[in-house]
């Protein structure tokens, strides 16, 4: 059996449920009391951010065989008590790239033009036009990446298609990887710097908690 405890798309809930024997329950994550008792007997557990699958929440799942993340951040998860139990974890990597990356760039549009904070007024029929005028481009500015994963990647590639400069920084990224071809390479404090927008794509952890104060 296998039990969704949050919201999917219905495509890809009928698609599981002509083939496995799958309960539905998307109001579950705010339940998090009833997951053992509801869950009793599965075998999968899907979730997204807000259901926590903790050490206590496994031992009265034995018979659980994976969980699946609809996401990338695992912080929700205790990945060491499941690899403690042999349960495997398995994030749906790549799957929102580009809705992420393209947020990203709209979020920076929004602001470098102001037109997040002219909202309000054109939505009550005015036309601020000083205000209009006081925003600028992207073309030309430097996108700093914490992080470059696949999500970041898809964003410097959206960056650089507007006319900004790209510059990362990735620890864990090998200097000889092929990505850097395209996005220079820097330091944390170089970025920092440098970088008149900055975007984070890096895991929730101890080490990231804060990065940015």
């Amino acid at each position: 059996m296998i039990i969704i405890t949050e919201f999917m798309d219905e495509a890809a809930v009928q698609s599981l449920q002509d083939r496995f024997d799958v309960r539905y329950d998307p109001g579950l994550a705010d339940r998090q009391s009833d997951i053992a008792t509801d869950a009793k007997g599965t075998r999968a557990l899907i979730v997204r951010n807000r259901t926590r699958v903790t050490a206590d929440l496994l031992d009265q799942l034995p018979d659980l065989v994976c969980v699946g993340r609809l996401g990338v951040g695992l912080d929700n998860i205790d990945t060491d008590a499941c690899a403690e139990r042999g349960v495997a974890v398995y994030p749906a990597t790549g799957a929102n790239s580009a809705s992420v990356a393209e947020y990203v760039i709209t979020a920076a549009l929004m602001l470098v033009r102001r037109s997040w904070f002219m909202t309000p007024q054109m939505i009550a029929g005015e036309w601020p036009r000083q205000a209009a005028g006081a925003g600028s481009e992207l073309a030309g500015k430097t996108l700093g990446l914490i992080g470059f994963g696949l999500i970041a990647r898809d964003l410097a590639g959206l960056a650089a298609g507007l006319g900004m400069d790209v510059i990362a920084h990735d620890p864990f990224v090998a200097d000889d990887d092929p990505g850097w071809r395209d996005v220079e390479q820097t330091d944390i404090d170089a970025l920092l710097a440098r970088a008149d927008v900055i975007s984070l794509h890096v895991p929730l952890t101890d080490a990231t908690f804060h990065l940015i104060d």
